[in-house]
């Protein structure tokens, strides 16, 4: 009877206390003067998708126009940020502009489609839209943004004028 209440209670302090042994070996015969009990342990973890972007400025201020720059479709270049993406897996980066027009004076309507950007000083303009992808994890991939901004006689009353660009960081 005495045998059977200690491995009784052996069995419950091991499942109930921490630090209480749920497994134990007992050194075999001795080899050379050694006993030797090897007990194998496995770690484990969950990896969740860690993705991160983050940005030298939230704000550009864009190159005030010349009366030259109006009615071109050349656009006036101005650096904006750099974005830097450490992500565990294959991401995607995209710029897309908050609203359709921007926020400007009374009675003004200029479209959002008049903010383009390159990426990188050697990139091409385009529309608002990729930024840059890769098909496998980066411990930091950065962007350089230039955007280009079109003026136009009609719309462009004088004030102040701004639009959000919202970045999105995709890790599919």
């Amino acid at each position: 009877m005495r045998s059977l209440f200690t491995i009784s209670i052996t069995a419950l302090l091991s499942s109930a206390l921490p630090g209480v042994a749920v497994a134990q070996c007992n050194g075999g015969p001795l080899v050379a003067g050694h006993s030797t009990c090897t007990l194998a342990v496995t770690a484990t973890a969950v990896i969740n998708t860690v993705a991160k972007l983050s940005t030298t400025s939230l704000t550009t201020t864009l190159t005030a126009p010349q009366a030259v720059d109006f009615g071109t479709t050349a656009g006036v270049t101005t650096a904006g940020p750099t974005f830097t993406v450490k992500s565990n897996r294959a991401f995607a980066l995209t710029a897309s502009a908050a609203t359709a027009t921007w926020t400007g004076p009374a009675g003004t309507s200029k479209p959002a489609s008049d903010l383009k950007m390159k990426v990188g000083v050697g990139g091409t303009i385009v529309a608002l839209g990729s930024v840059g992808a890769s098909s496998a994890g980066t411990a930091g991939t950065s962007f350089d943004i230039f955007y280009n901004t079109i003026y136009n006689f009609a719309t462009d009353k004088p004030g102040a004028y701004s639009l959000v660009v919202n970045y999105t960081l995709t890790a599919p």
